[in-house]
């Protein structure tokens, strides 16, 4: 495929690693730079398993922004005020990864896409695509995840790379990067990030 594509993956075959506070489970898909730890890494994405009400971990200098994927979704609060009712898919949240928040789930356990950007570093945040805007990605599109149905990435030399739920793709930066076309009723989530110089 295309030199714009680094690494392509698949969420089944990413190792779970469970939280300090048992309330969840967390599945790493790309952290840059690869091999950084939560000291020192510009940008990570993740999809996370919640199962029951509670903290989220504070993060002081990321911005985070995190999306429902499935399940009924959770009211977020902060110092015990509601802060957001994420409770439609696909539709991102951004706050401050220095809050204390605490998340009241609304029955079943949630599955969430999750972004963190190391304010110093970069800014970026995370777009959904579908049949309808599909097609052009912008240059600072960092990571493609595909949220539900299928999709494709044609590069300008023919080749393509067909895309399920579940599976990703971290691209170049800096790179021409492929078109990306989602089938009727996909949504995939693109993840654009920009370095501050």
């Amino acid at each position: 495929m295309s030199d714009a594509i680094v690494a392509v993956g698949n969420l089944a075959r990413v190792d779970a690693v469970p939280w300090k506070n048992e309330g969840g489970q967390t599945r790493e898909l790309c952290v840059e730079p690869p091999e950084a730890g939560f000291a020192d890494f510009v940008w990570r994405a993740s999809v996370a398993d919640v199962g029951r009400d509670g903290d989220f971990s504070t993060f002081d200098g990321i911005d985070r922004t995190i999306v429902l994927l499935e399940g009924g979704g959770f009211t977020i609060a902060s110092e015990g005020r509601p802060l957001h009712d994420l409770r439609d898919c696909f539709a991102p949240f951004a706050f401050a990864g220095e809050l204390k928040v605490s998340v009241q789930l609304h029955g079943a356990p949630t599955l969430d896409f999750n972004l963190m950007i190391r304010r110093e570093l970069a800014e970026g945040e995370v777009v959904m695509m579908t049949e309808q805007n599909s097609r052009r990605l912008d240059a600072d599109t960092a990571l493609l995840y595909v949220a539900q149905g299928a999709a494709c990435l044609s590069d300008q030399n023919g080749l393509q790379l067909q895309l399920r739920t579940g599976e990703f793709v971290r691209l170049r930066e800096g790179a021409l990067l492929p078109d990306l076309l989602c089938a009727a009723g996909a949504v995939v989530l693109a993840v654009h990030i920009r370095r501050k110089h």
